[in-house]
């Protein structure tokens, strides 16, 4: 098995969804947020993963959500939309994921069922399941504890052997030894790690990088992301502190009230985007006007550099 990782190393940003005061999609700003993107220079995006509240929507929703992304990305020839699936159900992440293909839709990314956690053989049951009914499509698998578990390299490294279609993960963790299992005992797949792992990862690896807390600036974030290939690591040094910052500074402002992480993203995103909506689709409790106005104060403040249209000057980054 070829230990060449299956899927490009780029930024895997995310989409979060508008919702109107009836929590029904706005279509409009919906695929103006992703026009912009993909004018920015993103190619690799996705919708419905936490942030996409892809553990909420309706199939109804989802379908109308998979339709408008698609219509969104067709002007752009080279564009790869990926679509997440979440559920309880086996049969209905291959239903909602045969759906998504028929609308062209050729890259997912999937969760485990959180019900019950899955053993290792039920894992395996699971994958071959979704995978081997799919074989035409990618797959990376979204890793996280929401799940009740995490998949360690060693049962990746078995998976990938098995299924030539899983070409990725993601990892929102910062553990350093995890981060060095991955990428060294399972490389065929590209690993996503979020701006808190991803200088770690670099320096062991080749990681993507999973936009999260770098949304506020799309040229900053290719920045820091460069930085990785390139193995400047000076850069990533000098960047890495004021990630951690917002990521602090989100829970922080943001209260006792949001608990998911949709409400966190759409905090950054309305940064770039004002007409975006801050309400999640019930009955978890978004971020209040108050605490996006104290953040977005709190970052024109603190990281001006990172604020949108404001040019890089790696003398401020940190």
């Amino acid at each position: 098995m070829s230990l060449e990782a299956r899927f490009p190393r780029t930024i895997l940003p995310t989409v979060c969804i508008p919702w109107t005061t009836e929590h029904r999609l706005d279509a409009d700003l919906f695929r103006s947020i992703v026009r912009s993107r993909l004018a920015g220079g993103i190619r690799h995006l996705y919708v419905f993963g936490t942030a996409g509240e892809g553990y909420a929507v309706t199939d109804a929703q989802f379908d109308e959500i998979v339709g408008h992304f698609v219509a969104a990305c067709a002007d752009t020839p080279d564009a790869h939309p990926m679509v997440g699936l979440i559920g309880q159900s086996m049969g209905i992440l291959i239903a909602r994921a045969e759906r998504a293909m028929a609308a062209g839709v050729r890259d997912f990314q999937f969760t485990l069922p959180a019900w019950g956690v899955l053993t290792d053989d039920e894992v395996r049951t699971f994958v071959r399941g979704l995978l081997w009914r799919l074989p035409e499509a990618r797959f990376l698998h979204y890793n996280l504890l929401r799940a009740g578990r995490l998949i360690a390299a060693p049962l990746y490294a078995e998976l990938a052997a098995e299924h030539p279609n899983l070409v990725g993960t993601k990892n929102g963790t910062g553990d350093t030894l995890r981060i060095h299992a991955l990428l060294t005992e399972a490389p065929m797949l590209r690993h996503f790690l979020t701006e808190v792992g991803y200088p770690i990862g670099c320096a062991i690896g080749e990681p993507g990088l999973l936009q999260s807390l770098s949304s506020t600036n799309d040229p900053h974030a290719w920045r820091f992301f460069e930085a990785g290939v390139a193995g400047d690591h000076e850069t990533l040094a000098a960047m890495h502190p004021a990630y951690l910052a917002i990521e602090e500074a989100l829970t922080r402002f943001a209260g006792d009230g949001p608990h998911i992480d949709g409400a966190y993203e759409k905090m950054l995103q309305r940064v770039t985007e004002e007409r975006l909506p801050l309400r999640l689709l019930p009955p978890y409790t978004a971020a209040s006007e108050a605490a996006y106005r104290t953040f977005r104060r709190w970052l024109g403040e603190r990281h001006p550099q990172l604020l949108p249209g404001v040019p890089i000057d790696l003398g401020r980054a940190g």
